[in-house]
């Protein structure tokens, strides 16, 4: 028999502070392409060990190492492509089984039994089609959920084996059926469901069982506890080590059951401190009298909670490191992907003390260097922990190197900590010590040490996302360091499509966009390589050359949209023929030529009143106001370095400035310019064309200018306000 300890709140609660920690504000995730990340960023974790991962992520990175559970990202899928994502950095859940984590107890179910077989062979009638227990949801938790089909067969092959009149084997078989219906009866209902004739001592000592069983259920705790205590020196085996077993349960929801409030929180305080040793006492009784029982597996698992508890994160730790580490498959209560979750949750984002567990306070250790991590670590706190880790000397070297670069901002004084040879097999610690020697040669500015590092370790990388990682390091390497062709050379090792594109669309300049256009092996490259080209020839006021570079654009051009390789995020993005656009589509009333017509009145002159007014229509018609590649990432990032492509990026509001303020243009062109502008803050009083944002009262005035010397126009007509 199995009993769910579990609340399902509890485990909610779980679930929304995994799914947190994959959350953005719009509930995504999206990556933050850099290596050097002093605060969390769960949405863009490292496959080395490092204070911006996700905690979860570095314990992962720890285990891979152990042998327990080998890193196994799931592949990339069109979400994370939308999303951004390359290989790495990654969101935690592409580390994470595919499947998501089950309460411990639903680990059978009806179809793993053989129930309806067994009754059948005693002649017993099941009224119910579905146990009480199996109702329950995946991860909903209950004492209830081991009211099933599974611990009924368990119960009725006990039956069967016993040495019991075919009589009372019977009764007894279809009172445990009975049970199924319901998870709670009163006492009356109880002894109703129950044998009353049987004659054995066994068979009484079944009986018990089931009103114990019942009792459990039921919430009457004291009853069932002193029922299973009496079964402690049953003849009968199952019995004996089973009714131990359940006493302790029992005794751990009795402690337990003014813990959670109505929602299934927990208030740890409200804990019957009592009566919870009473359960680890129990517990521990059972492991010893039966170290390879039924239950072991069960118990250990439920010693963890009782120590989660009792509020003592050392002996939770110990829990965790042996369930991790030393524990084989059938001796876990969980598998080791729902462990590394749950100690997450339970342990790691609440513990605010060192434990003397080394694989868990090295993960705890690198969560508190975060710059706005709560307890920060020391460097004195760190030095007391020297003894913990006497056994992994190499691991308790990297986090003082971690420290020294991370908190205390010393390259040199990194160094010291990390080896200065190259490992024969890169494993997760190895590769961090290089990586954050790497980095460490990075902050001191000794370019060729770190570049001739990156490339040392690239044909070491063997383990899943090293490789990638590696780079992304040395593509930011030869980004920072005015060498950005070496990223794009024939025998270049940076094949990320990602990286490359990130570095395409910000930091290219025009002559390497167009040797992408004719030498990239990937079709999607060249194409992006084309757009960025034009786009920005167009957009940064290179008008000959937008003529020039138009002439390579096939006639039929690709009607392929581009989407994340320009930047786009969840969107339909833009594909080649965005640069025929022949203008037919300008609405309003107001007409523009082809966008080739517009460059090249633009080239002639840059001041051109509809030039400017249609080069405005290019861009509202086809979406472009806010455009990925109108933007820079931040310094520290890829793609960050100032951007090599000549010319600044065109803002139709200014164009639109430009416009009203030449007192020379048309009529028409003037007005349109006054309308355009004035609905560039529509209807939020915020500007959506970019450029500099002007006054509301400037707006007024641009207002009441059109409703005044343009009031014939058709657009003085038309504008009803100003915002």
């Amino acid at each position: 028999m199995r009993i769910g300890l579990l609340s399902s709140l509890t485990l909610a609660l779980g679930a929304l502070l995994c799914n947190q920690a994959q959350a953005s504000s719009d509930d995504s995730c999206y990556p933050h392409w850099t290596l050097l990340k002093k605060n969390l960023d769960s949405c863009s974790s490292l496959p080395f060990l490092n204070p911006g991962n996700d905690s979860r992520v570095n314990l992962r990175l720890l285990l891979a190492d152990s042998g327990a559970l080998p890193l196994t990202p799931k592949a990339l899928d069109a979400d994370n492509l939308d999303e951004g994502y390359g290989a790495v950095p990654f969101p935690v859940f592409r580390l994470q089984p595919a499947s998501g984590p089950e309460d411990a107890s639903t680990s059978q179910t009806p179809q793993d039994t053989d129930l309806n077989g067994r009754l059948e062979s005693l002649q017993v009638v099941r009224e119910t089609p579905q146990a009480a227990g199996d109702a329950f949801l995946s991860g909903e938790g209950s004492r209830c959920r081991s009211n099933s089909d599974a611990s009924a067969q368990a119960f009725v092959d006990q039956l069967i084996a016993a040495d019991l009149p075919a009589s009372e084997r019977q009764a007894l078989a279809q009172s445990r059926v009975k049970l199924l219906a319901a998870c709670g009866w009163d006492s009356a209902q109880l002894t109703s469901l129950l044998p009353t004739d049987l004659q054995t001592p066994l068979g009484k000592g079944f009986a018990t069982y089931l009103q114990a069983a019942g009792d459990f259920y039921s919430g009457r705790f004291s009853e069932a506890g002193a029922a299973f205590a009496t079964l402690k020196d049953s003849p009968n085996a199952w019995l004996k080590e089973t009714a131990l077993y359940l006493n302790a349960r029992t005794l751990l929801n009795s402690a337990q059951q003014n813990a959670f409030d109505e929602y299934g929180m927990p208030a740890l305080e409200h804990v019957d401190k009592s009566t919870l040793q009473q359960a680890e006492t129990a517990f521990d009784a059972y492991l010893q009298t039966y170290p390879q029982g039924a239950y072991a597996a069960s118990a250990k698992g439920l010693l963890r909670r009782v120590h989660w508890l009792d509020g003592n994160p050392e002996k939770l730790a110990a829990d965790y490191a042996w369930q991790m580490t030393q524990a084989k498959e059938g001796q876990r209560n969980l598998s080791l992907d729902e462990l590394v979750e749950e100690v997450d949750t339970k342990l790691l984002m609440v513990n605010r003390s060192p434990v003397g567990t080394p694989l868990l306070l090295a993960v705890n250790d690198l969560m508190w260097m975060r710059e706005q991590g709560e307890g920060q670590l020391t460097r004195d706190a760190l030095q007391q922990q020297k003894a913990v880790f006497a056994e992994q000397p190499a691991l308790y070297d990297y986090l003082q190197a971690a420290f020294a670069l991370y908190v205390d901002q010393d390259p040199d004084a990194a160094l010291k900590h990390l080896p200065s040879e190259l490992p024969g097999n890169l494993d997760y610690l190895a590769f961090s010590q290089q990586t954050l020697r790497g980095l460490a040669l990075e902050a001191k500015n000794d370019a060729s040490g770190a570049q001739a590092l990156w490339l040392q370790l690239l044909p070491l990388a063997k383990q899943p996302l090293q490789r990638e990682q590696l780079e992304l390091a040395l593509a930011m390497h030869y980004e920072r360091n005015q060498q950005l062709a070496k990223v794009f050379a024939a025998d270049s090792p940076i094949q990320s499509p990602q990286v490359r594109f990130i570095l395409l669309r910000h930091v290219a300049d025009a002559e390497l966009l167009r040797q992408q256009i004719g030498q990239a092996a990937d079709p999607v490259e060249r194409n992006t390589a084309q757009f960025v080209l034009l786009y920005k020839d167009l957009l940064r006021g290179q008008y000959a050359a937008f003529a020039s570079d138009l002439k390579a654009l096939p006639a039929n051009a690709p009607e392929d949209k581009l989407g994340y390789s320009l930047g786009y995020v969840y969107s339909n993005g833009q594909s080649l023929q965005l640069f025929q656009w022949n203008g037919k589509e300008a609405g309003s009333g107001y007409v523009c030529p082809s966008i080739a017509e517009t460059a090249a009145a633009l080239e002639k002159d840059g001041k051109s009143p509809q030039g400017l007014n249609c080069l405005g229509e290019f861009i509202l018609r086809n979406g472009l106001d806010g455009m990925p590649l109108d933007s820079q990432p931040d310094k520290q990032s890829l793609g960050g370095t100032p951007s090599a492509f000549k010319g600044e990026p065109f803002s139709r509001l200014e164009g639109y400035k430009q416009v009203i303020g030449n007192s020379k243009a048309p009529r028409d062109d003037r007005a349109y310019a006054l309308y355009r502008a004035i609905n560039c803050f529509a209807s939020s009083g915020n500007n959506r064309c970019g450029g500099k944002d002007v006054e509301p009262a400037v707006r007024k005035a641009w207002f009441r200018q059109l409703k005044g010397t343009f009031a014939d126009t058709q657009w003085g007509k038309s504008q009803q306000y100003y915002w």
